[in-house]
């Protein structure tokens, strides 16, 4: 296997007056000299660092300090002009959002947040700036903010008023043939490993391990996610069910922590700081600059299933969900299964599943049997295409030249001039690209629902969720069914151990397009989005009933969700608190409904405990 030479980040960074010491020894010594802040400083305040205390931040990070502006700007100038209007058409590109520090993926949520750009940004290229950037912030009580991709629903990747670390350009990827930790040696096995820089998205990563290198990273299903982001949520593609969750493939972390120190975590060192990371959430106990993950050997063929059946009637469709929900328990419900089937209020039912570790022709033998029942019922129902079953050979899976030549339809291009030719991205996720969410919630389905006398009651409070708002069931989100190594390594992790008893995700949501409050002609649909949120409010309710004391994913929740340290983490919560109160004594990483966030006031600024 081909092997490049991994960039090493300097130790230190040598920034006079107010950097720590590297490596400090004791950190809890340490905070019990340092007064906690009670708000952070803003750009009124008299306590705003000064030009030339900038200047000597831009200096130490060789630079790469940048003054964040605002595309949106031109709007605000002219709405209706050709610079407005070639924004919003360009925010429908992930790509291009990804390359401003002053846009995020997701334009905001309706009452909850609104995107707004940091005053200042540092690009940063090694852990040496991300040390640079945190001890400036630390020292100078700066609200602090850290975007890769910025694929946060819940916008924890934006705050006025902050300073914005942007791991964007930290993209390396290197491969291994046999990685093991530091300090491993000798207690853990070499294994084929992949080290990815924080700001690198998972398009990329499939690309260089995947297409050029037949391996296999569990990743997302997104193209354009960050990796970071989606490790340290957790992290789920459409093949959990047999490699676990993307935390559980976690090898080693390089870390700067909020005492300006650059860490590695791993099983031999700082071994409760790495248990945190695999799932705890992203910028809540550090900056992670550096993951480096597990890499599996590739199946033969990865496949998917993509079928639309229309019921003709509230009874048909109760029957075709039946039908189906029996059908998973008995033959989908493994390893080898994993993406969505939706269930709509129109009596819509959308199945778009991946499979992998099949033949073609195994797949399209397993699912004779339920089509072989809907197409022999033609009063009944009705399919909007011919059912698709297709497998392709495994590492063409993300090779962008083969899916453009086999199947166009499925991407879309970064149509920027001089984009890479690897800047793609699925056209089923163009609709988040850039979008404002109404609402949005999700609960984890537990496998007692799969019970022969359970799977009924399961079919109908699916129908009655979907009366109100689509629910989609995301399969590979929940890990009963999996592999026994999946299980194992994902018990080994921080994730709400529901995850493993439960045979899917439920999620339900709205959205609308590109859109900011209070930004003239350019406003989201105020009626529009609170009846569709009501809608998913009622949704949930169903929901909620269907499975009273299941949790939710992190990355994929409701905003205004009540008992998110329990939903989130469960047990571990306990757990994941002490660990943050050792590594960040005194709160500098805020994001919404992280660990330790209930400290602090809801915009990150203000603290409410000492």
């Amino acid at each position: 296997m081909h092997r490049r030479k991994f960039i090493k980040a300097a130790a230190a960074v040598a920034l006079q007056p107010f950097v720590l010491p590297h490596f400090s020894p004791d950190l809890t010594a340490r905070a019990a000299v340092r007064p906690e802040p009670l708000r952070r400083v803003r750009p009124s305040d008299a306590a705003w660092p000064s030009q030339a205390e900038w200047d000597a931040l831009a200096r130490a990070t060789e630079g790469r300090l940048i003054k964040v502006q605002s595309p949106l700007d031109a709007c605000r100038a002219d709405p209706g002009g050709q610079a407005c209007l070639r924004l919003f058409h360009e925010l429908k590109n992930p790509y291009y959002a990804e390359d401003d520090p002053a846009l995020t993926q997701t334009c905001g949520w309706l009452d909850a947040w609104t995107a707004h750009p940091s005053v200042y940004g540092v690009e940063a290229r090694s852990a040496a700036d991300v040390a640079a950037a945190v001890n400036f912030a630390r020292d100078r009580n700066l609200r602090l903010v850290v975007k890769g991709a910025g694929h946060s629903y819940l916008g924890t990747s934006n705050a006025p008023d902050s300073l914005l670390i942007w791991t964007h350009a930290m993209d390396q990827i290197v491969l291994h043939d046999a990685f093991v930790a530091q300090g491993c040696a000798g207690r853990q096995p070499p294994s084929p490993a992949v080290s990815v820089g924080a700001g690198a998205i998972w398009i990329h990563v499939y690309n260089e391990v995947t297409t050029k290198a037949a391996r296999y990273v569990q990743g997302g299903g997104c193209a354009t996610v960050g990796v970071a982001g989606l490790v340290l949520g957790g992290g789920f593609g459409s093949y959990s069910k047999n490699y676990g969750t993307a935390a559980a493939s976690l090898l080693e972390a390089e870390i700067v922590t909020a005492d300006g120190s650059v860490r590695i975590a791993n099983p031999c060192i700082n071994s409760d700081l790495f248990w945190a990371l695999k799932g705890g959430g992203g910028g809540t106990f550090g900056v992670a600059t550096r993951l480096t993950l597990r890499t599996h050997p590739l199946p033969k063929f990865f496949g998917f299933v993509a079928v639309t059946i229309q019921a003709a009637s509230g009874d048909a469709f109760s029957w075709l969900v039946d039908r189906f929900v029996d059908f998973y328990a008995e033959r989908l419900n493994n390893p080898h299964w994993g993406e969505i089937a939706n269930v709509g209020p129109d009596n819509v039912l959308d199945i778009q599943m991946s499979f992998q570790g099949l033949t073609e022709r195994e797949a399209q033998a397993l699912w004779q049997p339920f089509l072989g029942w809907v197409q022999g019922r033609p009063r009944d129902f009705s399919l909007t295409a011919a059912p698709i079953i297709r497998a392709i050979p495994a590492q063409k899976r993300w090779d962008a030249a083969f899916i453009r030549a086999q199947a166009p339809w499925a991407i879309r291009e970064d149509d920027r001039a001089g984009a890479p030719k690897e800047n793609v991205y699925w056209s089923a996720n163009v609709s988040e690209a850039g979008h404002f969410i109404y609402a949005y919630a999700s609960r984890w389905l537990p496998s007692s629902l799969l019970r022969a006398d359970q799977r009924r009651h399961l079919a109908q409070g699916l129908i009655a969720a979907a009366r109100h708002s689509k629910v989609e069931i995301h399969f590979q989100k929940g890990l009963a069914g999996a592999s026994e190594d999946a299980i194992s390594r994902t018990r080994d992790s921080c994730t709400n151990p529901d995850v493993v008893d439960a045979f899917a995700l439920a999620i339900t949501g709205s959205e609308g397009p590109p859109a900011f409050p209070g930004l003239d002609g350019h406003q989201p649909e105020l009626p529009v989005a609170r009846k569709n949120a009501a809608a998913v409010g009622r949704a949930m309710a169903e929901l909620r009933r269907l499975a009273p004391d299941a949790g939710s994913y992190v990355a994929e929740s409701d905003y205004f969700l009540s008992n998110w340290q329990s939903s989130y983490w469960g047990q571990n919560y306990k757990r994941l608190r002490a660990i943050k109160d050792k590594y960040d004594p005194s709160g500098l990483f805020f994001v919404h409904h992280g660990v330790g966030s209930e400290d602090w006031s809801a915009d990150g600024f203000t603290r409410l405990a000492d």
